[in-house]
């Protein structure tokens, strides 16, 4: 921010803001972590009451408070600033922080409105203000201020903090479209913030939520209820349960897209799963809808199973067309080239595989035994090399997910012996 600089006794009052606030109505978690404020200490003259001992005494205590870290003592002694000079902004400004930091976003907010008042041009009282109403729940006041604050400011830390407040306080209003925008607007600004992602999850699950509910609500013997009731039934395992309601699915409207693709995967996932009944339903699929990629994708898959290359890459091929990005049909594809002996062919769609996620060990694997197949040793032993690092890397997220849903988050033990 420009005009405004940050200071230590801010940043201390704010960590330890952290610590001591709980969540008002807006239902949030505290979010002032390692923040600074920007404070502009614009020079105010030393005229009339501004000038007396009395003032300058009340105004040391409480830089000294502050930076102890004492906000209830800060409070008091920019309190007794404020009584002695009521017109001067930014001592209402000072006391704000310190009633913010001690815990006080109420009474914080009301100085940080006076000392606007008094001086329009305070640009931290205006950021302040919009987080002290939000945390202490009027938050219908507060998103003017973290709504046009949010895109003007420059320093991260805040940013984010205002943007996280501005996010809650839209949920809590019940304005999930603002909710989404700032959603975009954070995951833009903040795209591996911890809290950003969570907020995240949270917030589209329960606009998911909400979204179904009243589709349950105002149409319970549709088919897009009745879709929803399978979908459901098959994240819970209900594979059955699932199969009879996506038939019902399809005797209300047999030409609803992606109801046969899900009847066959459904299929596939049955231990005693019935190939040829999975296969029909695949092209039963394409039958409704012939830009289906995933039912392309899985007759592949299901012909390369099956040994039967030309078939397998027809599908595949189609696949790839309909959906370029389709990492797994790319995969597929060049498997099943190099199955037929066409070997510098499938190195083109593994090496589309790795550009789209290179991430992924499976398509380093193949593309190392692509090249190996084409004699190209040095690119092969490269791609292996990375087929190891993205596997070892794969299982550490996969466990430090396991680890972080069971609440087994200490520190790791290292392949080494014993003392």
């Amino acid at each position: 921010m420009r005009g405004s600089h940050y200071s230590a006794r801010t940043m201390r009052a704010l960590k330890a803001r952290r610590l001591i606030w709980r969540p008002g109505l807006v239902g949030g978690l505290a979010v002032w972590s390692a923040l600074g404020l920007a404070g502009q200490k614009q020079p105010v003259k030393p005229q009339g009451e501004m000038s007396s001992p009395e003032v300058a005494r009340a105004l040391s205590r409480g830089r000294e408070a502050m930076t102890r870290g004492d906000f209830q003592g800060a409070a008091a002694a920019y309190g007794e600033a404020v009584r002695l000079a009521p017109h001067v902004a930014e001592f209402h400004s000072d006391l704000g922080l310190a009633l913010y930091s001690n815990g006080q976003p109420l009474e914080a907010s009301r100085e940080f409105a006076q000392a606007l008042k008094l001086k329009p041009a305070l640009s931290a009282s205006h950021y302040f203000l919009g987080a002290s109403l939000a945390e202490s729940g009027q938050c219908p006041a507060a998103m003017p201020y973290l709504e046009k604050d949010y895109p003007r400011l420059e320093d991260q830390r805040l940013k984010r903090a205002l943007g996280l407040d501005a996010l809650r306080c839209s949920m809590a209003l019940n304005r999930p479209d603002r909710a989404v925008a700032l959603l975009e607007k954070l995951g833009r600004d903040f795209p591996d913030d911890s809290d950003v992602l969570y907020y995240t999850s949270h917030i589209y699950s329960d606009l998911s939520t909400r979204a179904s509910e009243r589709l349950l609500a105002t149409a319970p013997g549709s088919v897009r209820a009745r879709q929803l009731n399978a979908e459901v039934m098959e994240l819970q395992g209900k594979l059955g349960d699932a199969r009879a309601d996506y038939l019902k699915v399809l005797e209300m409207n047999p030409r609803l897209p992606g109801i046969h693709y899900r009847l066959g995967r459904l299929i596939l996932a049955d231990p005693e799963n019935a190939i040829d009944e999975a296969r029909k339903e695949f092209e039963e699929e394409l039958k409704v809808d012939p830009a289906s990629a995933p039912s392309e994708y899985e007759l592949g898959e299901m012909a390369r199973q099956a040994r039967d290359w030309r078939r397998a890459i027809e599908h595949f091929l189609r696949s790839v067309k309909l959906d370029p990005e389709f990492m797994e049909a790319q995969i597929g594809l060049g498997k099943a080239l190099v199955s037929a002996g066409r070997a510098e062919e499938a190195v083109a769609p593994l090496e589309a595989a790795v550009k789209l996620d290179r991430a992924d060990p499976v398509a380093h694997y193949q593309l190392s035994f692509a090249y190996r197949r084409v004699g190209r040793s040095q690119d092969a032993e490269r791609e292996m090399a990375l087929y190891r690092q993205t596997s070892d890397e794969a299982a550490r997220r996969r466990e430090s997910i396991r680890a972080g849903i069971l609440g087994r988050t200490g520190q790791e033990q290292k392949a080494e012996p014993p003392e």
